[in-house]
């Protein structure tokens, strides 16, 4: 128990206290990471991810996923009833690219640590590992679990598109923060309704636009000067396009052909 506590490092209730890797490593064509993701594997069994229930002294089981894959971990599906393949509620997605659970990937050797939801008075529930994704693309898990990852990644990288436009498009006509706010909420009416099926996809795509309103709503309320509007802007768009980028490399590993096939 002393060994699995060094191993986790600090990283509790859920949260992985690593900076966050900047996404453009990934960006140039000599990158090993490009040499890494054409020798990516899937794993039909065993896959190099060690995932244990612990108690805790308030008798609340906790989940301790431990990357032993040379890559980082970049996302993984616990499922809390594994004979249940189609069902959505029964899932929990996390994904450092996705902004959905995890803060950053899990390097080799590192865990995450987080709760398990359950209804109070009933039993606790009993989660397994149901799929999992690597930086270099390798893959485990069966298609359907991995298109929900790939999917709200492709969702999520789209949204960005729009705001990166739209952003771009404040920056060329001096837009004010508030206008910056009303081309967010036009954006949240465009989003693509058949998204709305994939709880992750939706989730994902609105992201951006939160992230948006969140900052100039807060820069309208404090009337702060159109030059800092723009620097807010412009951070954002430096931010989104990276993220973007990030995503763009992901969907087109391994993960992205194997769900396409």
């Amino acid at each position: 128990m002393r060994a699995l506590a060094k191993s986790i490092l600090a990283i509790t209730a859920g949260v992985l206290l690593l900076s966050l890797a900047t996404p453009s490593q990934a960006q140039t064509s000599q990158d090993p990471m490009v040499m890494a993701r054409r020798m990516a594997r899937h794993f039909p069994e065993k896959p190099p991810v060690q995932f244990q229930i612990l108690q805790t002294a308030e008798h609340e089981p906790r989940v301790v996923v431990t990357n032993l894959h040379q890559y980082a971990l970049t996302a993984f599906i616990a499922r809390t009833d594994p004979t249940a393949a189609n069902s959505i509620t029964n899932t929990m997605v996390f994904d450092a690219l996705a902004r959905m659970g995890l803060l950053a990937p899990i390097p080799r050797g590192l865990s995450f640590v987080t709760g398990v939801p359950h209804v109070v008075g009933e039993p606790f529930p009993d989660p397994v590992l149901a799929a999992a994704v690597w930086e270099d693309g390798s893959t485990y898990g069966p298609d359907d679990l991995l298109a929900r990852i790939s999917g709200s990644r492709s969702a999520l990288a789209n949204s960005y598109d729009r705001a990166i436009a739209m952003l771009q498009t404040g920056l060329d006509k001096n837009w004010t923060a508030a206008e910056y706010s009303a081309a967010a909420q036009q954006l949240k009416l465009a989003r693509d309704p058949a998204q709305a099926t994939i709880p992750e996809a939706s989730m994902a795509d609105f992201i951006p636009i939160r992230t948006i309103s969140v900052n100039m709503d807060h820069a309208t309320q404090e009337n702060r000067p159109a030059k800092l509007t723009a620097k807010i802007a412009r951070n954002l768009l430096t931010r989104f396009t990276q993220d973007r980028d990030a995503l763009r490399a992901a969907l087109n590993g391994s993960l992205a052909a194997r769900v396409q096939e």
